[in-house]
């Protein structure tokens, strides 16, 4: 029978039989990111969900628990499974779309360690826009390039839709899901969390700058490019990951058990 994994599975040897130090931490992270997620404001109640592959394996990954709140979200709460939808630690009832999405990154692109799906409401309406996101100010440039397009092809529920997320996905770091929401990975916690945001911030730019009704200023693509490769020096995440978890830790360090 599952149970709830806890600190107290470490021994000083080392680990636990059915846990590693490696996939202790990556719990820790992962619960990190849900309770960032609650503090920006993109979560959904119990919806949505936030992926991490166990480290040390090929397609095994933690998701949240469905029906739990982003701010109840703890590193030993957190289910494993597989590539198959088989639950290998935690309770049976997995969310049947956040499975479909996760595995279909998780299966195909072994960099993209980390897979954050959101429906944040600030960027929301432009996924409802026909020609998709502008790129508007100077750090948007560090995504240029990055985000895909997938159409809506209605709840995420059936297998044969994993193949295409999968390719819109491919060589992006985010992706606007039509009419839908938003997919952000990374090979970091901190990546993945830093890639949604800055896409959630351009979303909200290009909603605010449009809602003036006042010509706008789109540069060049030969300044977008440059400010991309400028931006190659700052990999995101490096440097905000700590501080990030500093503000969780401060808001509430129950994440961490």
């Amino acid at each position: 029978m599952s149970r709830e994994l806890n600190a107290d599975d470490f021994s000083a040897a080392g680990g636990h039989a059915n846990i590693s130090q490696e996939e202790w931490q990556a719990r820790i992270d992962l619960a990190a990111l849900y309770r960032l997620a609650n503090l920006y404001g993109y979560d959904d109640l119990i919806w949505n969900h936030i992926t991490m592959r166990v480290p040390g394996t090929d397609h095994q990954f933690l998701l949240n628990r469905f029906g739990l709140l982003y701010n109840e979200v703890t590193a030993s709460n957190l289910i494993k499974i597989d590539e198959t939808g088989n639950v290998l630690h935690g309770p049976s009832d997995v969310n049947t779309a956040g499975f479909v999405i996760h595995s279909a990154i998780h299966n195909a692109h072994h960099d993209m360690k980390v897979v954050f799906h959101s429906h944040a409401p600030a960027g929301l309406a432009i996924t409802a826009l026909k020609d998709g996101l502008d790129f508007l100010t100077q750090d948007s440039s560090m995504l240029y390039g990055d985000i895909g397009y997938h159409d809506w092809e209605g709840l995420s529920l059936t297998l044969d839709e994993r193949d295409r997320l999968a390719q819109n996905i491919k060589g992006k770091k985010c992706l606007i899901m039509r009419n839908h929401g938003f997919l952000a990975v990374g090979e970091t916690a901190g990546e993945a969390f830093m890639n949604l945001h800055y896409t959630i911030r351009a979303c909200r730019v290009m909603v605010d700058a449009l809602s003036t009704g006042l010509p706008l200023d789109k540069s060049t693509e030969g300044i977008w490019n440059l400010a991309h490769r400028q931006y190659a020096d700052f990999p995101l995440g490096k440097y905000e990951w700590p501080a990030l978890l500093r503000q969780v830790e401060k808001a509430d360090p129950s994440y961490k058990f």
